[in-house]
């Protein structure tokens, strides 16, 4: 009960402090919320949202916790999902990376651009921060053939790091701890350019996973934020001067 509370009051909070479209002086952000943010997706996402009601009723156990738990505790709602497909519709990243841990839902979604309107990616990477979760892994390649009768979620999941040079998308799960957190931002920094996006899920798991994400704000290299509750979003464009934007979703 106190923790839905702290939850709801952390809600209001970031309502107050934030704002819609409107009032944006910043074009480019203005650009994104106006045909990004808030546009609704056209697609249907039925089969993934199966997928997450089967892995809530799931008993299946999973280190020391079950799926269920796993998957309402740490996976997000279905509208920061597609907003991740609208994100790879308007943008189109071509190199996009996924790293943390995570049951598949969010990468069904940034990778259902691909699946449903043979969206061309020239390559998806996925990595887990322990080998404890492939039990996730199996979980959720097992869910995605069932539903989508294809194997590609299995054949992005195996993609070698070391063939790509840049991103252009790279999206990390905020649950990981600390250390993996700036690990995995210094390991792939150097792979960004002026217009890769990266977007964190989760930013207010715990108040450290907060506060990493205010420190990554706080990156000379990063020129434009994004806050929107559970996710954050960072561009690294060289042209743009440095905003940070707490926009209501």
């Amino acid at each position: 009960m106190l923790n839905a509370f702290l939850e709801i009051s952390d809600y209001i909070s970031y309502y107050l402090a934030g704002t819609s479209r409107h009032g944006l002086h910043s074009p480019f952000v203005y650009n994104f919320a106006d045909e990004v943010l808030y546009q609704s997706s056209s697609m249907n996402f039925e089969m993934i949202e199966h997928q997450r009601m089967l892995m809530l009723q799931s008993k299946s156990k999973l280190n020391h916790t079950t799926l269920s738990k796993y998957t309402s505790k740490f996976t997000l709602d279905a509208k920061y999902g597609q907003l991740l497909q609208r994100i790879v519709e308007f943008y189109k990243p071509q190199n996009m990376i996924e790293l943390g841990t995570n049951n598949g839902i969010e990468s069904n979604y940034l990778l259902s651009n691909s699946i449903i309107q043979d969206f061309p990616i020239l390559s998806y990477n996925f990595q887990l921060t322990s080998n404890k979760l492939d039990k996730i892994k199996a979980h959720t390649n097992s869910e995605f053939a069932n539903y989508y009768q294809s194997n590609l979620f299995e054949n992005y999941f195996n993609t070698e790091l070391e063939n790509q040079t840049y991103f252009d998308l790279c999206l990390i799960h905020g649950q990981t701890d600390a250390d993996d957190f700036w690990n995995f931002y210094d390991s792939y920094k150097s792979r960004l350019h002026t217009h890769s996006i990266v977007i964190f899920t989760n930013i207010r798991h715990t108040n450290d996973h907060y506060i990493n994400w205010q420190q990554i704000t706080n990156l000379p290299e990063v020129t434009a934020s994004v806050e929107l509750f559970k996710m954050g979003i960072v561009f690294f464009r060289t042209e743009q001067k440095k905003q940070k934007f707490i926009l209501r979703y």
